[in-house]
């Protein structure tokens, strides 16, 4: 048992792929030398003969995989990846011949007088050997790219769709829409005026959100837009309880983001703010655009609420996750996200480097 999981641990470490392909390919080469020259078996010196062409050259391509590896050949063009492949076959065909004759006389003690016409038909196989350890090597790390980048683009189209996902769940929060129509139930009766501007809110709220959701991007000003309908909505509950204030800066509105982006950051201020702050909430919404870096801050006068603190907020818990993952995934590095809790406040601020990103 313990033999055959060590035998699928040293098959499961890409890491020695290499070493089990270069060792082959070499034993390949020292049988074939042998079947050509069955003399070769006869004496430890006859055998000799065929063992240190295939030693020397296990050694020189090792050294110049090493080569290929660090100057990353298999990602040149495909004319420039022949060329190299070509030059370094001569020079490694080169060495490997020149290194025969050297391991040869520090074995033996004696040089083999070799006419030049031989020294050339030894050179020539020795290119043609090279040349295929090259094609296999580049062949399979040129394959191993292929694969690396599939693996990333189904595991960036994973994400995304996880996202995508999550986002959902703040388009049609179940918690909002309860809240919401329990409120438009109670303006019927008493004010239906405001119960039909409630109900024209919703549904564009709803609308915004089942048409642009299809979208992974829209203006920052669309989404501005949606805010300033949930929030209608939040105050037609909360009446004067809830304050708002944007500040968006003509500079930043048509900056692209994800959709979505800010209003799990509203929502969550909205619902936090009201089980902390001092009421009437204050909520801001300030955004701005500085060499080209986009800048978008919420901030609520309520308190920050620690995990282990047991307050019934009704929280998704997948708020700022959800948002950092949507960051990593559309701007890599190129984006900050800072959480600022003063006594009085809540700050949290995005910030996209669009030059970096482009």
């Amino acid at each position: 048992m313990k033999f055959s999981r060590t035998i699928e641990d040293i098959f499961s470490n890409r890491k020695n792929y290499f070493w089990y392909g270069h060792t082959v390919f070499w034993f390949i080469i020292l049988v074939e030398s042998t079947m050509i020259n069955p003399e070769s078996l006869e004496t430890f010196r006859s055998f000799n003969r065929v063992l240190l062409p295939a030693l020397s050259g296990f050694i020189v391509t090792y050294f110049f995989r090493v080569l290929l590896k660090k100057l990353q050949v298999h990602r040149y063009a495909l004319y420039l990846i022949f060329i190299v492949t070509l030059i370094y076959s001569v020079l490694a065909a080169l060495i490997w011949t020149y290194s025969y004759f050297i391991i040869s006389y520090l074995m033996s003690g004696a040089l083999d007088k070799v006419p030049f016409y031989l020294m050339s038909h030894f050179f020539e196989i020795n290119f043609i050997t090279i040349a295929l350890w090259c094609g296999l090597y580049l062949g399979y790390k040129i394959w191993e790219e292929w694969n690396n980048e599939k693996y990333q683009l189904e595991h960036e189209r994973a994400l995304l769709r996880t996202s995508q996902l999550e986002m959902l769940k703040y388009q049609l929060n179940p918690h909002f829409l309860f809240n919401t129509l329990s409120s438009l139930r109670g303006l019927i009766t008493a004010e239906p005026m405001r119960a039909r501007e409630m109900v024209t809110q919703i549904s564009e709220f709803l609308r915004y959100s089942l048409l642009e959701g299809k979208n992974n991007e829209v203006q920052l000003i669309k989404e501005i837009e949606i805010i300033k309908l949930y929030l209608n909505i939040e105050q037609v509950r909360y009446n004067e309880d809830l304050v708002v204030e944007f500040n968006i800066s003509p500079e930043s509105k048509d900056f692209m983001i994800p959709i979505f982006l800010i209003h799990p950051l509203v929502e969550n201020a909205v619902k936090h703010g009201m089980q902390t702050s001092k009421l009437p909430l204050n909520i801001s919404i300030y955004s701005k655009a500085e060499n080209s870096t986009l800048t978008i801050e919420v901030i609520n006068s309520g308190k920050w609420i620690e995990k282990d603190k047991k307050i019934n907020t009704n929280s998704t818990g997948i708020g700022l996750q959800n948002i950092k993952k949507r960051l990593e995934h559309s701007y890599l590095n190129n984006h900050s996200l800072e959480m600022i809790k003063n006594q009085d406040s809540v700050k949290v601020v995005i910030k996209i480097n669009f030059i970096k990103y482009e």
